[in-house]
This record gives structure tokens, sequence and C-alpha cells, in this order.
């Protein structure tokens, strides 16, 4: 084919190609690439961190730590079938983590995908102070244009470039060593802490080739096993045939898998909870139910949106049901064992299929947690809380360091359930809910 244009370009010329790219080029690549309507997304200009006080004075603002550099091409937004500008180059998650057993820290991080960068900061003299920084570098990719493969490479700084390509569309943070300070569960990676990589977990995929677990859109970390050490991680993993795993049940602190299985597609979503009263531990599923030691149980599958600790007797009660897949999702509690328990009326969770209410958390104290719903007209939020006596007495989960942390990363954009540092259920020990008490 003869050159359309030589260089160096003209004006005319780079117009031309500009031209060719959005109407010729990124079509040809997939339908859905209709960047001729692209629109709605900022992609130059300063970028800031502020701090406000409670009652929305500002305290201090800075620099976001670090900068989008382009509008995502060497972010890789450019490289795949489906070219989106300003996608994973604006992929931002926070949080809070008492990174020195004490004192909570401000969690601040920009990519999950080809690039990760997570900034810790303490704020205790009204002022931001540097505690960490950790950047993966961005993965070198053969053509920025085309290179799929491009997930499943590592960053390029020598320390934490497996970093990259690790993370979720939120995060965790818990003390997974033990060592009375939380790390930073960054998808199927820890950073301890810190500021060190704890590990950055692979595995063998069918056909004996190791490689790293890679993204996953949903993660669960928590005391699911009550006679293991420690804590463990239940994540689903969307690379497909090209990971280990579709889903696995992991050591935390080590990232060892105890079980999972490999997959040929993207499942989305998993959740853990207390739903069989007759099972010991919290039960994980996905497609299908499993215990907490890897052993499938004939119970019927629950919806995977969200769990909730609504009952009296403290098991786990879930968000609507695999019926409203794909439909109005309105936020009913149900469970197996109580059936529907609550039904809410003229409402709707958010985020489409993922089925979120704005916030499920024990905002009023009483070791069970309520139920924030948007009204479907968007005029009111209401605040549902459970009434039924219980027999059980216990300090509010919001005393709860893990928990509340937990809580404070609901922000994020595929906001997953918060765990207690204790084991949570129906047949806890409460001689070992003592010791975790603030």
């Amino acid at each position: 084919m003869k050159p359309r244009v030589s260089y160096p370009l003209t004006k005319e010329d780079a117009h031309l190609l500009a031209d060719i790219f959005i109407r010729e080029y990124a079509p040809s690549r997939s339908e859905k690439n209709r960047l001729d309507q692209f629109e709605g997304f900022i992609y130059e200009g300063p970028e800031y961190l502020t701090m406000f006080a409670g009652d929305g004075k500002e305290l201090q603002t800075i620099r976001f730590p670090v900068g989008r550099q382009d509008d995502g091409l060497i972010w890789g937004d450019y490289a795949m079938p489906r070219i989106e500008p300003c996608n994973r180059v604006d992929r931002f998650l926070s949080g809070v983590a008492y990174l020195d057993g004490e004192r909570p820290n401000l969690i601040v991080c920009r990519g999950y995908y080809t690039r990760t960068t997570v900034v810790a900061y303490d704020f205790f003299e009204n002022r931001f102070r540097e505690t960490f920084f950790v950047d993966s570098g961005h993965v070198p990719m053969s053509n920025p244009f085309n290179d799929g493969g491009v997930h499943l490479l590592e960053g390029t700084d020598p320390e934490y470039g497996s970093l990259a390509g690790q993370g979720n569309h939120s995060l965790s943070t818990a003390d997974v060593d033990g060592d009375g300070c939380m790390e930073i569960i960054y998808g199927a990676a820890v950073i301890d802490h810190d500021g060190s990589l704890l590990y950055s977990s692979s595995d063998i995929r069918p056909y004996g080739l190791r490689i790293k677990l890679g993204h996953g859109d949903a993660m669960h970390v928590a005391k699911i096993d009550p006679d293991r050490p420690g804590f463990q991680i239940f994540n689903v993993f969307e690379g497909g045939e090209h990971v280990p795993y579709g889903f696995a049940l992991r050591d935390a602190c080590s990232g060892e898998a105890f079980f999972g299985e490999y997959a040929t597609e993207d499942l989305g979503r998993c959740m853990v909870g207390k739903i069989d009263p007759n099972t010991r531990g919290l039960q994980v599923w996905v497609n299908e139910v499993f215990d907490c030691k890897g052993n499938k149980l004939d119970v019927p599958l629950p919806g995977t949106n969200a769990n909730i600790r609504w009952a009296a007797d403290m098991s786990t009660q879930i968000l609507d049901s695999p019926q409203y897949i794909g439909t109005v999702q309105p936020g009913v509690i149900n469970d197996n064992t109580h059936g529907v328990m609550l039904d809410p009326e003229d409402t709707m969770t958010n985020n489409g299929t993922k089925g979120n209410p704005c916030l499920i958390a024990d905002i009023f104290g009483d070791f069970r947690e309520e139920l924030l719903l948007r009204k479907k007209d968007d005029s009111a939020i209401r605040i549902y809380t459970n009434t039924e006596l219980t027999r059980h007495k216990l300090f509010t989960l919001m005393h709860d360091t893990m928990y509340r942390c937990g809580v404070a990363w609901q922000n994020n954009c595929y906001n997953q359930p918060c765990y207690t540092k204790f084991y949570y259920a129906d047949d806890c020990d409460f001689k070992d809910v003592l010791p975790w008490l603030e």
C-alpha cells in the first residue's frame, strides 16, 4: 500500500492520520470503538489531592502524587481490541490502613492493570507526609496500538514490577502477617506495612506454565476458616484460560492457594459468608457453594453482589438473588435459612449489574449492619436497620479497626464487603472475639 503521508508530518497530514485512526483503524479493531463520540473524560490539566476537615474546611491541597502522563497510551488504553482512552490511566483506588499498628494512614493509588502505583501518607500534623511510594513501572509493550498480552507481563521496576496487572477494582487492608501492622491487599499481591513487597502471587497454569494470577473484579479478605491461623483471601480472576485460576481461596500471609479451579472465562463475581448453619467456617461461592476446606456443598446458590450481617443469630445474608441478574435490583435481604428478611419498596441498588447499595455498615452500633439504599427517583437515601431481638451481646463492629478501615474504602468503584478481624458467624467462640476489642 502506498503511504498516504510522509514524515515529518504537516499539520494537514497529522489531522488526516487522526481521522484515519478514528474512522477506519479503531472500528476495524472493535465495533465498540466509536472514538468520534468520545466525550466526558478529563485527559489533560492539573490533578490535586485535598484533605478536608470534618466540617468541610480545606486543610491542605497537594499535587496528585502520580500524574497521568498522557491519555492512556503508555497505560495500555490503545493496546487491546477495545480502544478506551482515559480508562486504565484513570483507575483510582484509596483506603486507610494502620501501617504502624496504632494510627491510620491514607492510601492513594493509581492504576492496577499495566502500571500500579500506591502512595501512603500520614496526616498527623495537619499536613501530608509521605510514608512510602510504590511504583511497578509501566509494562513494556511491543506495540502500544496492538498488544493483547500486556496485562500478563511485568512492569519495569526491579522491586515492584510484578505488581503490574495484579490489582482489582478495590483493595483491602489487614494485618496478614500477624506483626500488629496492617498490609495492603492489592488483588493478587500484598504490600507490607513498610512499603516493601510481601508477595505477588503466581501459580502453575495448565500445560505447566507459571504465571501471575492477575486482575479480578471481586475479593474478600476475612477469617474465612476459623481453624487456620490468620486471614484468608477469596478471589475471582479475569484472565480466563490464560491464568492459573478462575477462583481461589488463598492464605493471606503467603498468597498460597488452598484450593481453586481453572476457568476458561472471566467469572466476574464471588462471595463469602456463613450461609449454611451445619458447616464449619464461612462458605465461599461463585457458581457453586464450597466450604472453607474446598468441599462442594449441596445448598442453593445465593447471589454474589453483596452480603450483610443482618440476622440476630450472626449468620450472613445476601442482597438480592440470582433471579435479579439483568433486572432491577431493589436490595432484597434474604438467605437460604430465613428466606426474605427485608423487601424494600421503591428502592434501587447502584452500578448496574454490580447491584451495590449506597452502603452496608454497622453505623448505629449493635454488631449488625444497616443497609443504605437510594430511592428509585434519587430523591432520598433510606436507612434500614434490623429491630429483631438477639441473644448475643457484642461491641459495635466499628470498634474493630479492620472493619472500620473496610468501611473507609467503600468509596472504591467495585466496592466489596468489609470484614472484622475476628471470625464473625453463628458458631463463633466469643473468647476468640475479646482479644480484638480495641
